[in-house]
């Protein structure tokens, strides 16, 4: 299973924001509504003196800055943040965003049950764990040289490949994944599944992605998500490279992240 989509094409809602927020623009792209059961990821954006009220959440979240500025009340500290900078959100922490114009990824996991009112408004104090949030800034120079080895036990199935986790348990998290991704000209994964979601939003460049056997042209501000079990396969058939945020949830298990259809049926008629 999948969603795929465009950002100029995804309709704008209010969301849980409704009567707390001026100045913003919330996009969906993929949330349980459309499909997902472990994961959400939302395009914002704020107009110039635009203000969220204080908030807190029943999921962990990330936010990456794409372009603009904005500042985050959170903890008892004001944390400005410009494009490429990036900030995990423990679950239960208040914090409330201002600023603009300025737009912004957040990636938030796990979804929220049936009973749960996920986004609450309060002036309450929330959760106070010991690390209520930790930030990042992702700079191109960070991302190292193209490699087949990005992925252990990848083999021949990875080629011209760069990644840099960004949020992961080593920052805090504890549900979720978020990385940048880029692929040289002739780079990329053959088909494969996961035991975990995964979404992605690119950023520069144009990938060829192959999903559950239907092949997609994507560029920037397109984005696709892919379901346990969906399979997947992306080539940079291009003459620049493509670079995109990628998600994961729940975090990938310690063995048998990635299965690649390819070395299955090598496996098979062995």
């Amino acid at each position: 299973m999948h969603v795929v989509g465009k950002l100029a094409e995804a309709s704008a809602d209010d969301g849980p924001f409704a009567g707390h927020a001026t100045g913003l623009t919330r996009r969906a792209l993929f949330d349980c509504a459309r499909g997902t059961v472990h994961h959400s990821l939302v395009h914002f954006e704020l107009a110039a003196g635009g203000r969220i009220e204080r908030h807190m959440h029943a999921f962990e979240e990330a936010l990456y800055v794409l372009s603009g500025s904005l500042a985050v009340d959170v903890a008892g500290a004001r944390e400005e943040l410009g494009p490429d900078d990036y900030l995990w959100i423990e679950l239960g922490v208040p914090h409330a965003i201002e600023g603009g114009p300025a737009t912004w990824l957040e990636v938030s996991a796990p979804n929220p049950g049936a009973r749960f009112e996920d986004t609450v408004f309060t002036d309450g104090r929330g959760a106070a764990p010991e690390l209520p949030y930790r930030r990042g800034h992702f700079d191109l120079a960070d991302l190292p040289e193209p490699s087949e080895a990005i992925l252990a036990g990848a083999g021949a199935n990875v080629g011209g490949a760069s990644v840099r986790l960004l949020v992961d348990p080593e920052l805090g998290a504890s549900q979720l994944i978020l990385m940048a991704l880029q692929y040289v000209p002739g780079g990329g994964i053959k088909e494969h599944d996961h035991a975990f979601e995964e979404g992605f939003f690119f950023v520069a460049g144009e990938i060829e992605a192959v999903l559950d056997g239907e092949t997609h042209t994507l560029g920037p501000g397109d984005y696709f998500w892919s379901g346990v079990g969906g399979t997947h396969e992306l080539a940079n058939r291009s003459d620049a490279p493509v670079r995109w945020l990628e998600t994961q949830a729940p975090q990938p298990p310690s063995r048998h992240q990635f299965r690649y259809l390819g070395d299955w049926q090598e496996l098979v008629a062995s």
